[in-house]
């Protein structure tokens, strides 16, 4: 299956100043109707933190080594997206669905949303996620 990559600067919101986007927090650097089109989408080596995700169609998504703290993926398709070697400390996982998910050596400590289930699943898949 071909990747898609993002070719425009997704780390920022275009006319905004940093952090100004929302009042939550997040940074909402795509549309509702954006969200629908970024399956099969792949980055790499890029900095999502506090990115809003949430519900977006990520099906077969593959991240390398991106920054995704307190990002937010509730609602989120995550089904067959990959996640190798990424920083998800802090993120959520809220009604998110996960099926072949893989989080090769990413870090989610911290990480809200994910039931106890869901958590020994992403240790099985390669998550590392702190005890509590």
């Amino acid at each position: 299956m071909l990747k898609k990559k993002l070719h425009h600067g997704i780390g920022e919101c275009p006319g905004c100043a940093e952090d100004a986007c929302s009042t939550d927090g997040l940074r909402h650097i795509f549309t509702a109707s954006e969200k629908r089109l970024l399956f099969g989408l792949a980055l790499c080596h890029a900095e999502l933190d506090r990115v809003d995700f949430s519900g977006a169609d990520l099906r077969d998504a593959e991240f390398i080594s991106v920054s995704l703290v307190a990002a937010d993926f509730s609602g989120a398709d995550l089904r067959g997206a990959s996640f190798f070697r990424c920083d998800l400390r802090e993120a959520r996982f809220e009604g998110a669905l996960f099926q072949l998910t893989r989080f090769d050596d990413s870090w989610l400590i911290g990480a809200r949303g994910l039931s106890e289930p869901m958590r020994q699943y992403v240790r099985r898949r390669g998550g590392h996620l702190w005890v509590s």
